[in-house]
C-alpha cells in the first residue's frame, strides 16, 4: 500500500494565530499547502491536538497536529484552504478603541497638534 503524494508546499513567511482552546498564540508559518502547514511550535503543540488557525483572511480553520517537535509542528487542515487568501494581510484586532485622555483622538486626522 503506497501513500498518496503530498500536496506541493510553498515556502512562506506568514504569521498565524493558533488557538488550542486554552490559549491563542501567534506562530510563524514556515511552509503552506492547500492541506496543511508547518509552523513554529511556540504554542507547545503535541501530536493529535486539535486547533483553530487564523491566517490571512481565513479564520478559524480546523486543523490537527500531525507531528510536533520542540521547535516545529505540522498541521493538517480538515478542509482544503485557499492559498491566496491565506497569504493576504491579516487585519489586526482593532476593535478596542483608546478611550482615555488624548489617546481617544490619536487617529483623528483633524486633531490639534500643539
Amino acid at each position: 500500500m503506497s501513500t498518496p503524494p503530498r500536496e506541493p508546499r510553498s515556502s512562506v513567511i506568514l504569521y498565524a494565530l493558533v488557538d488550542t482552546g486554552t490559549q491563542a498564540v501567534e506562530c510563524r508559518v514556515r511552509n503552506l499547502s492547500v492541506t496543511g502547514a508547518c509552523v513554529d511550535n511556540s504554542a507547545g503543540l503535541t501530536q493529535g491536538d486539535e486547533v483553530r488557525v487564523t491566517m490571512g483572511t481565513l479564520e478559524q480553520l480546523a486543523a490537527r497536529v500531525m507531528w510536533a517537535k520542540a521547535t516545529l509542528a505540522g498541521l493538517h487542515f480538515d478542509a482544503q484552504v485557499d492559498i491566496a487568501a491565506a497569504r493576504r494581510p491579516r487585519t489586526r484586532n482593532t476593535s478596542v478603541q483608546p478611550s482615555a485622555g488624548w489617546m481617544q483622538h490619536i487617529r483623528d486626522a483633524y486633531r490639534e497638534r500643539g
